[in-house]
C-alpha cells in the first residue's frame, strides 16, 4: 500500500485543530504519520494537543512565517510518498484517503484532488456553477481563479522537486499560483466525490480580507507568463494572454491603491 504524509498547518486556532485531527485519525486507511505545524502560535500548541501527542508529529516554528513556509516544512520534513494536506479548519471524510489514493493508482497520477461540501459558519453552502472542478491537463481551465482546495490535494512527493514548493512570498492565492505550476506539466486527477468538508466558522480567513485578489492574482499570471512564455504553446499563451487582459480590466479601477 502506498504510504502518506498528512500535513496540517495551524495559526493560533484553537476551535478546530482537534477535529481536524480526528477526521484523520478515523480514515479507513491510516496514514504513514500526522504533521502538524504550528505555525508560531501565541500559545502553547503541544499543551493543547496532548491528547494526540502520540497520534501526531507536531513540529513549532518559533515566528509566524505564513501557510506557505509551514507546508513547505511539513513536505520536507514528511517520509511518505504522497502527500496530503489539511487546512486545520477544514475535514477528511472518513474514506478520503482510501478513495483518493486509490484512485490515483488506477489510474496512474501523481496529482489529484476531490469534490467538497463546503459549510460557512451556521450553514451548507451551495458552490455553484462558476466553482467547476477539472481533471486532466487543465491550465487554461484555471486561469481565473483557484479550482482546487489544498485540503483536497494529494501529491506525489516527487513533485515538488520538479515544479517546486509552495511560494513562501504569497500570504494568499497560494494555492491558485502552485496549482497553475502543477498544471504546466502534469496531468491531474478530479476525484468527482465529495472527500472532504471547507469550512469557514470564523471571520479572519486571509483571503476574506483582500479587497482585490484580483490583483494579486494579475501579478502571479504576469510572473508565470513571464518565466514559462518559452515553453507555452501558441494556444495556451493566447489563452493566458486573454484571462491577463481580463484580469486587467477588472483591477484597473484600482491600480492606484496598490
Amino acid at each position: 500500500m502506498h504510504t502518506v504524509s498528512v500535513i496540517i498547518p495551524v495559526y493560533n486556532r484553537t476551535f478546530s485543530i482537534r477535529d481536524a485531527v480526528e477526521s484523520v485519525l478515523i480514515q479507513s486507511i491510516k496514514p504513514l504519520e500526522i504533521i502538524v505545524i504550528d505555525d508560531g502560535s501565541s500559545f502553547n500548541m503541544a499543551s493543547y494537543l496532548k491528547n494526540y501527542m502520540h497520534h501526531i508529529r507536531l513540529i513549532k516554528l518559533n515566528e509566524n512565517k505564513g501557510v506557505s513556509f509551514a507546508r513547505n516544512t511539513g513536505i520536507k520534513a514528511a517520509s511518505g510518498e504522497y502527500i496530503a494536506f489539511l487546512d486545520s479548519d477544514d475535514l477528511f471524510l472518513p474514506e478520503k484517503l482510501e478513495y483518493q489514493i486509490n484512485y490515483m493508482a488506477e489510474n496512474n497520477l501523481l496529482i489529484s484532488h476531490t469534490d467538497e461540501f463546503w459549510y460557512r459558519k451556521d450553514r451548507w453552502i451551495n458552490q455553484g456553477k462558476s466553482n467547476k472542478r477539472y481533471g486532466g491537463y487543465i491550465f487554461d481551465k484555471i486561469l481565473d481563479k483557484c479550482r482546487i482546495s489544498p485540503s483536497s490535494l494529494i501529491v506525489h512527493k516527487s513533485v515538488f522537486d520538479e515544479a517546486g514548493y509552495f511560494n513562501e512570498d504569497l500570504r494568499v492565492c497560494e494555492d491558485y499560483e502552485i496549482s497553475l505550476r502543477f498544471a504546466l506539466k502534469y496531468k491531474i486527477g478530479y476525484l468527482e466525490k465529495k472527500l472532504i468538508i471547507k469550512r469557514a466558522v470564523e471571520d479572519n480567513s486571509l483571503s476574506a480580507g483582500i479587497s482585490h485578489i484580483e490583483y494579486i492574482r494579475y501579478e502571479i499570471l504576469e510572473k508565470l507568463y513571464r518565466e514559462n512564455a518559452n515553453i507555452l504553446d501558441k494556444n495556451t499563451k493566447i489563452i493566458l494572454i486573454n484571462e491577463l487582459e481580463r484580469k486587467k480590466n477588472i483591477i484597473k479601477p484600482f491600480l492606484n491603491k496598490f
